[in-house]
């Protein structure tokens, strides 16, 4: 009975985005909303642990592109060690049944995983709202229609350069942008929610890149995510990767009803950000099975082949990394003093997930 109530609420609550998003800018709702996150969905939690999270798994690390930016291109690439079907379907069962809201599958490259359509079947029989991200090399047509029959709720596609060649040249593999661009013409042949993901950068800014990809994707009758650049992955150690002030106001100037900053709720210039990590709105599960605030912020609190994620996620919102930054709006990997504090800790994790310590461990 509390299961059924649970799944229909979340699932009422993304019909509803759609006909809040008049309401999106009104100040009175963005408060509401901010005692909802910060107070009200705390209190359904104690009964529903899960209730209206997302959980962002990277069923594989694998990926044939190379790409200049990727925040997982630290990691080892073993096909080995990567949870088992079972494990998954478990997965998503247990986060069913503990209440969550969506599921997204990421990467690495989640089309390179036979058993993805397989996922989504279950995550649409727990009622979970289901996504992937994709460099979009093997969103052929037949691929469309397979995660179609599936019952996938969106597809994203990611787009770095409206210059075919300049794309290509950041993916290291030739022919990628005619790939992703046409798998997004399928999904819109084929009905399908998609999106074109783009990432901020304060070059693209600048040089009306990030621009030329929103009207590209507007032209297409596609969505727009944007992520703004975070210092982690192989821009860990690059210097002036965040956004500064102006860069900020300059993306938030692009944002409209078709155009998100990461979350289809921040499409204003006057809705603040805030990272769904640390408000609790999300979790991630590596490839390994272990349980992390995010994909981009490498600390690890557990693993699922070893423990309940239930049990995990407490001792995670528990710790002092979230106690002590309730009010943090910015992706704290961004934040020099926060990689001071944690850098260590993540650079352990870095290393024990890196290609030289897998092949250590052979």
């Amino acid at each position: 009975m509390l299961n059924a109530l649970v799944n229909n609420t979340n699932e009422l609550g993304f019909k509803l985005r759609a006909r809040l998003r008049p309401y999106y800018k009104n100040p009175l709702f963005i408060f509401l909303v901010k005692v909802y996150f910060r107070h009200i969905i705390g209190w359904i939690r104690k009964f529903v642990p899960l209730y209206g999270i997302s959980a962002i798994v990277s069923i594989t690390y694998r990926c044939q592109c190379t790409c200049v930016h990727c925040g997982a291109g630290l990691f080892r690439q073993n096909k080995d060690e990567e949870l088992k079907p079972e494990e998954i379907l478990n997965l998503i069962d247990e986060i069913g049944r503990l209440g969550a809201a969506a599921i997204h599958f990421f990467g690495g490259e989640p089309l390179l995983v036979p058993e993805l359509a397989q996922y989504v079947k279950r995550a649409k029989k727990k009622r979970l709202l289901a996504s992937v991200d994709t460099n979009g090399l093997l969103l052929d047509e037949k691929k469309v229609l397979e995660l179609k029959e599936a019952g996938i709720d969106i597809i994203r596609v990611s787009i770095d350069s409206p210059t075919p060649s300049e794309h290509d040249k950041l993916r290291g593999v030739p022919g990628v942008f005619e790939k992703g661009i046409e798998g997004l013409k399928f999904c819109k042949k084929h009905g399908l929610n998609c999106a074109m993901s783009l990432v901020a950068t304060s070059e693209n800014l600048a040089n009306g890149d990030l621009e030329k990809l929103i009207a590209l994707a507007g032209s297409m009758g596609v969505r727009v995510r944007i992520l703004a650049s975070i210092a982690t992955g192989k821009w860990l150690e690059k210097k002036n990767t965040a956004l500064d002030k102006a860069g900020i106001e300059k993306l938030r100037s692009l944002l409209n009803e078709d155009v998100c900053w990461e979350t289809e709720f921040l499409n204003s210039s006057v809705i603040p950000f805030w990272c769904n990590s640390l408000i609790r709105n999300k979790f991630d599960v590596s490839a390994y099975g272990d349980v992390q605030a995010c994909c981009y912020l490498p600390i690890t609190y557990g693993n699922i082949r070893k423990e309940p994620i239930a049990d995990i996620l407490k001792k995670m919102w528990r710790s002092e990394l979230f106690e002590s930054r309730r009010e943090h709006y910015d992706c704290p990997m961004n934040d020099p003093a926060f990689r001071t504090t944690y850098g260590n800790l993540m650079k352990s994790e870095i290393d024990k997930q890196s290609p030289a310590a897998s092949s250590c461990r052979k």
